[in-house]
């Protein structure tokens, strides 16, 4: 059989058992991007969020002006 050997000694152990005391925060995007055009949409009241057909490229965000154009190359809306 083999030997077993503690892997943390017990001050470590403690140590990680403690919550954390910082508070997460949320950072805004200042450089969102079309998916298809590049444009910016950090003042965009409205962003479009489509499934790409191909499977590897994932979920895309894209602008007003690009989402028809999205819809006939095959994207479907994410929600």
């Amino acid at each position: 059989m083999a030997d077993v050997h503690r892997l943390h000694s017990d001050e470590s152990v403690d140590h990680a058992v403690r919550p954390h005391t910082a508070e997460a925060s949320v950072s805004t995007l200042e450089s969102a991007r079309c998916a298809l055009c590049g444009c910016s949409l950090v003042k965009e009241p409205i962003r479009y969020h489509m499934v790409s057909p191909l499977v590897s490229m994932g979920p895309v965000t894209v602008c007003r002006a690009c989402r028809r154009v999205a819809l006939s190359e095959g994207y479907r809306p994410a929600d």
